[in-house]
């Protein structure tokens, strides 16, 4: 069950584009939540993750 986190450690900066009604829906959700905008993105990315089989990139270097 998905469920907005609070997460004190973000300490990655970066800029993303986002489709309009997407920026919306997490910012009503954050607003409806009393969270910060980025604990509901945060959240969103860490429960896809969570469902998602990420085995076939374990391999995967990052530092290439």
């Amino acid at each position: 069950m998905f469920e907005i986190q609070k997460y004190k450690k973000s300490n990655v900066k970066l800029s993303i584009r986002l489709p309009e009604d997407v920026h919306n829906t997490l910012k009503k959700i954050a607003k409806k939540e009393d969270m910060s905008y980025n604990n509901v993105l945060v959240s969103c990315i860490q429960f896809a993750l969570d469902e998602t089989d990420l085995e076939k990139y374990k391999d995967v270097n990052i530092d290439d």
